[in-house]
């Protein structure tokens, strides 16, 4: 009888302790996520206008000088507004843990990668 209670005890107190710990460990990875989130949009909201110069830099490799000063150009102020304005949505909506909209995940890695839109 003795054996059994002590089983049965040690029993409660290790599922008690899974309780516990499984929603400590669901707070580090929501915690985790959305301190991501913040710091990304932050940095994308602040650092949008770099997809100016990084389209007309890297359509001039690609082509030549004349192609990086206008199709690079046009690309580079529609990429500046749309990674500023995903930066801001995800900064204002970071307590939202979600999927990374923009790649690459910040304008400057890699910088001669083309940005896209969408989840993955």
């Amino acid at each position: 009888m003795r054996h059994t209670f002590r089983s049965m005890s040690m029993a409660a107190l290790f599922a008690a302790l899974f309780i516990v710990a499984m929603p400590s460990a669901m707070a580090n990875d929501y915690t985790d996520q959305v301190t991501d989130k913040f710091a990304r949009g932050f940095a994308n909201t602040v650092t949008g206008w770099v997809e100016l110069p990084k389209n007309i830099v890297n359509t001039s490799k690609e082509d030549d000088v004349g192609m990086g000063l206008t199709v690079g150009l046009v690309k580079g102020v529609l990429h500046a507004v749309g990674r500023t304005v995903v930066g801001a949505v995800e900064l204002v909506t970071f307590f939202i843990p979600n999927p990374e909209f923009v790649e690459p995940r910040y304008v400057w890695e890699p910088f001669e990668k083309d940005t896209t839109y969408g989840t993955k």
